[in-house]
């Protein structure tokens, strides 16, 4: 097997969750793993066949850049040496870049792959309050440009963000295959969903102006039906946004309609999981949301835009429901078809289940990765 090195931007919670540990046993069994990521603490943990070298994050932004610059001259670099790393797998465009240029001019015999999770030029500037945000893109753009150019091979998880590599490089090779799921957390969950007395909506993911969950709120108000309740989980990192969110609850006097969870441990999403109605995902920006899977393998109906990205796994009226993107009057009248004729959906959420557990699995993942590393 090859020697393989992922440098993520990620934030890992130490200790480990299962679901977690899961996942680099997976790929463990196709390469030598190691992993350089950010963490709650700085710590270098050692599994079976597995070198994990966690940084500690901070709250600041800036500081976060520079250590990864730090990590990258120096950390980054060591690491290729001592485990004789044949392949590095870069898990963003942007944060990648420093990164890359030292494994370019100090390691030209290893192999570099890009991966891309979502839109990686608006992502930041929608979710972040930012002071000048054309002056991020066009960052961003400068150095996404290099890391793709400079790729031997690009893995996207969706045709939106396979699109995006493509306006930048025509002839990159890509790969396409979704992020890590864990479905056997999902598909034996006791699911209780009741219809009759509340019907439960779930937005779970950022609470931000990309995810936009404020158009739920929207159509509520368009609707006027005390019997629907909205419950939004989901860490909230861009403050002035959660603001206007919740000014716009009150101005429509919704607030004992619409509950605030914020960030919750995976067991509390699976029980969100197993008891709503529909789950929404208003975003205009998405790689393929792992939430979408995690709902549709619980058979929990799904209600998306149609944003680039969404239709690979949700199909109207087959695994799923999709609106107009930014319209109210859209989704609105998505919500009451579906409340209202709430049988059909179950038996929607039941297909996508199906679709899902059929088409999607950790072996899926993990030869796929393995093809990658084969050919790259």
């Amino acid at each position: 097997m090859k020697n393989v090195l992922f440098i993520a931007p990620t934030t890992y919670k130490i200790p480990l969750d299962d679901n977690m540990r899961k996942k680099f046993e997976y790929l463990s069994q196709v390469c030598n793993l190691n992993v350089v990521a950010f963490a709650n603490e700085k710590r270098e943990i050692n599994l079976e066949n597995t070198n994990l070298y966690f940084f500690k994050k901070t709250k600041s932004r800036f500081y976060n850049y520079f250590k990864i610059l730090i990590v990258s001259l120096f950390s980054t670099s060591e690491i290729i040496k001592s485990n004789n790393i044949e392949i590095v797998c870069f898990q963003d465009p942007v944060s990648s870049f420093f990164s890359m240029l030292v494994v370019k001019s100090r390691h030209r015999n290893v192999k570099i792959i890009v991966e891309t999770h979502g839109d990686f030029i608006e992502t930041l500037g929608l979710e972040k309050n930012l002071l000048i945000p054309r002056v991020y893109k066009y960052i961003f753009m400068k150095l996404s440009r290099y890391t793709i150019n400079n790729a031997d091979i690009i893995r996207a998880v969706s045709s939106s963000t396979e699109a995006q590599v493509k306006e930048i490089n025509k002839e990159k090779d890509i790969v396409r295959f979704p992020a890590w799921v864990d479905f056997d957390d999902f598909k034996d969950l006791d699911v209780n969903r009741n219809a009759e007395e509340k019907f439960q909506i779930l937005f779970i993911g950022s609470v931000t102006d990309r995810k936009k969950p404020h158009l739920i709120v929207e159509a509520m108000k368009l609707i006027n039906q005390d019997n629907i309740e909205f419950l939004i989980v989901g860490p909230t990192p861009n403050l002035k946004y959660l603001e206007s969110l919740k000014n716009l609850i009150s101005s429509y006097s919704l607030e004992d309609q619409v509950k605030f969870f914020g960030s919750v441990d995976r067991k509390s999403v699976k029980t969100f999981y197993s008891k709503v109605n529909l789950m929404i995902l208003p975003s205009v920006s998405e790689g393929l949301a792992r939430v979408i899977f995690e709902s549709q393998a619980t058979a929990c109906p799904v209600l998306v835009t149609d944003a680039p990205g969404m239709g690979d796994i949700v199909i109207e009226g087959q695994t799923g429901y999709i609106f107009e993107s930014n319209s109210i009057e859209s989704l609105a009248s998505k919500i009451k078809e579906v409340e209202g004729n709430y049988e059909e959906a179950t038996h929607i959420g039941s297909n996508a289940k199906d679709f899902i557990l059929s088409n999607y699995s950790a072996e899926n993942f993990k030869f796929s990765f393995k093809k990658i590393f084969d050919t790259v």
